[in-house]
């Protein structure tokens, strides 16, 4: 199991193979929403799920994830308490 970075600038790398599954756990303070982006090439990251409340989702993982402030662009440092975990299953 992982915490991924709140700043959009530190990309997470799942260790399993490309196409694994993974379960999600987003612990949102109520003030700050988390948004999962994610890239085959780590360079062009597109939007995965919006956070704006507390969740668990099972996704397919790819090679480098992030998180953000904003849905529209990777930006920004998720502030308070808000937190997302990946935790990489078979």
């Amino acid at each position: 199991m992982a915490q991924l970075s709140n700043d959009s600038t530190t990309a997470h790398n799942p260790k399993m193979g490309d196409g694994s599954r993974g379960v999600v756990q987003a612990v949102v303070d109520g003030a700050n929403a988390a948004y999962l982006y994610g890239s085959l090439n780590g360079t062009d990251y597109q939007l995965i799920e919006s956070f704006t409340a507390s969740a668990i989702k099972e996704i397919v993982l790819c090679p480098f994830f992030k998180l953000s402030t904003s849905a529209s662009s990777v930006t920004g440092t998720v502030g308070g308490s808000t937190k997302v975990i990946i935790d990489e299953t078979r």
